[in-house]
């Protein structure tokens, strides 16, 4: 902790240092977001006893023409990685922990698969989504298997009473160019909308000092939309169906790179569910789902291949008010199966069926959670998970939480059952984590810290057998340790929002640090409104990081962009919006050997009716 407290006043950015001093008295108190992430209830932020973020709408419109990743990019506890442009392979990590070890939810439907990225979030389109829950730390007694270092949830928008289209066309750098239609109907009994969104980019090469095809630019569209029917036929009982769908096609460099071949990805991705929540009573809420997600995937290169991975979920949860606090209990069963693993035709499958009961409270100053699930998974059999979390309101003003938890991330259909690298023996890599937490609010202001140590055991990776030749297998065991400070609030008609982070990623087997995460990062934005204008900067900064051997080793160096963003309201339902990124057109990278996005700019026009 001595170290981190060192290079806290050393790394922070004026900004911070700034803001974390700068707590206004006058400033309206905004209102306290709902969130359902962190414990599957709707639950005000205040009352969380975990590390929550949430990316509401007015976020999302002012991201312009950046992609899910990199939103995310600029959140706490995240760091993202990406080989090249828009819809090129990308890493997030989640407090350290691998791509594949974080669950990802759309509309509470997983769509974790056989990527080696963990799921198809870089394929998802901003368009539709009206908020991003961010839950740092294990959840896997709330969800399950992949969820070691947090979950990311994504919440698509619904329709509302009376009709109304909204629009949104843009156009900017690297010949991109975006264009969405939303439209919404109906009443107290019906309630529909349906999202119809396209994007190009014309890119740049992935790859630097490229040469022969691989050289050009490296395109990339997307199309898709979103479609949902709501139906509430009687007070306290609802029915609904939900589809998204997005397709395309993305360029990419081969490593090693070749010239004889203009290597793509096409790409699919779908999610539908249908349910029905229905309050029975004024204490017992009882809620059905079947789900169902696809992610497939052909790639055209010197080596070609394909991949599918389907994802079908089944879920009864009861939520029910008790005379102190509230419990959730819910049974479910998850199924997967890939037709194809590494290209070649499979009928391997694998199925969970779970059990899960959490209780959730407070008492005067006193807060709890308690939580803990059984999986029975077809391949390596039952694991047990829980947490616990106690929470204090010290003042009005202050509180603090601590909680111990744990997770685990089962074998992958790939991981299994590959024919040239898979084993069906592997185990389940397991995790137990430890997290402390203080927060403080007044009027418009919040700051927290929070401590964490998260301990993995049975990591899976791939080990050579020869030259050409390899098999998954558990080794070895990893530490992240970290903390971070956040701050946001609003003082004389600015609004502010800064972050910083410390993070320890160890191979504890190896003592070595583990490659692409930077043991101190930072994000800060400010904005302003004034009249018919919005107008802000963002700056995010990331030290230096290890790079992988098979890379060429050594370290990543650190780096700072500076975006800047705007809007002005020309009438009460249109709006022009723009933004610049990467302002000082700084050279850097994330990967080594691959190219960034240099200074680029992005222009929209909005149409919302209000």
């Amino acid at each position: 902790m001595n170290r981190f407290i060192k290079s806290l006043v050393a790394v922070l950015p004026p900004s911070l240092l700034l803001s974390s001093f700068s707590f206004g008295v006058g400033a309206q108190e905004a209102l306290e977001p709902v969130v359902v992430t962190a414990t599957r209830q709707q639950t005000r932020v205040s009352e969380i006893l975990a590390d929550v973020t949430v990316i509401e709408r007015d976020e999302i419109e002012r991201a312009g023409s950046e992609t899910i990743i990199d939103l995310l990019a600029r959140q706490p506890g995240i760091q993202m990685t990406r080989n090249g442009g828009p819809g090129n392979a990308a890493s997030v990590y989640v407090r350290g922990a691998r791509p594949n070890q974080t669950k990802v939810l759309v509309d509470g439907i997983p769509i974790n698969s056989t990527d080696s990225n963990g799921s198809a979030l870089r394929f998802l389109s901003l368009a539709d989504v009206e908020r991003i829950e961010i839950l740092r730390g294990p959840a896997a007694t709330m969800y399950g298997a992949d969820a070691i270092g947090g979950v990311i949830q994504i919440f698509t928008r619904r329709g509302a009473p009376g009709l109304s289209a909204e629009a949104f066309a843009g156009y900017g750098s690297y010949d991109t160019a975006q264009g969405s239609v939303g439209l919404s109907a109906g009443n107290e009994l019906v309630r529909w909308r349906a999202d119809f969104q396209q994007s190009y980019s014309g890119g740049f090469s992935a790859m630097k000092n490229a040469s022969g095809r691989d050289a050009d630019d490296d395109a990339y569209r997307n199309r898709g939309g979103t479609t949902s029917l709501v139906l509430t036929p009687l007070a306290g009982h609802e029915m609904g169906f939900v589809l998204r769908q997005n397709d395309g096609r993305v360029h990419y460099d081969e490593n090693p790179p070749t010239s004889e071949i203009d290597a793509y990805e096409d790409f699919r991705t779908q999610q539908w569910q249908v349910y029905t929540r229905n309050s029975f009573t004024e204490r017992w809420t009882s809620t059905l789902r079947i789900g169902h997600s696809l992610d497939w995937r052909k790639y055209v290169s010197s080596w070609s291949s394909r991949m599918r991975t389907e994802n079908d979920q089944y879920v009864w949860q009861n939520d029910v008010r008790l005379p102190l606090g509230r419990t959730m209990l819910a049974i479910e069963r998850f199924e997967q199966k890939s037709p194809l693993l590494g290209g070649m035709p499979s009928d391997e499958s694998i199925a969970i069926n779970s059990a899960v009961a959490g209780w959730n409270g407070n008492h005067g100053p006193h807060r709890w959670h308690l939580s803990g699930r059984r999986d029975e998974h077809s391949t390596f059999g039952g694991e047990n998970s829980y947490a616990v979390a106690y929470g204090y309101q010290i003042t009005h003003e202050w509180r603090a939480h601590a909680s111990l938890g744990t997770a685990f991330k089962a074998p992958s259909l790939y991981e299994l059952f590959d024919v040239y690298s898979g084993n069906a023996s592997l185990q389940p890599e397991k995790a137990r984590n430890r997290e402390v937490a203080l927060a403080w609010e007044r009027g418009g202001h919040s700051a927290s810290l929070t401590y964490f140590r998260n301990e993995v055991r049975n990591l899976i990776d791939w080990v050579a057998t020869g030259s050409w030749s390899g098999r998954y297998v558990n080794v070895g065991k990893a530490r992240f340790e970290g903390a971070t400070l956040a701050y946001e609030g609003a003082t004389a008609g600015w609004q502010w929002r800064t972050s910083y982070d410390w993070l320890l990623a160890v191979d504890e087997v190896n003592d070595t640090r583990l490659t692409r995460r930077a043991r101190h990062s930072a994000t800060a934005a400010l904005w302003r409104t004034e009249g018919a204008f919005d107008f802000g900067v963002e700056w995010q900064g990331m030290g230096r990081r290890p790079e992988s051997p098979y890379a060429g080793g050594g370290e990543l160096g650190a780096y700072s962009l500076f975006n800047l963003v705007a809007s002005h309201r020309f009438a009460p339902d249109l709006k022009l919006e723009a933004r610049i990124d990467n302002l000082f057109d700084k050279n850097y990278e994330s990967v080594r050997g691959y190219n960034t996005p240099g200074l680029s700019a992005f222009v929209g026009l909005r149409y919302t009716p209000r």
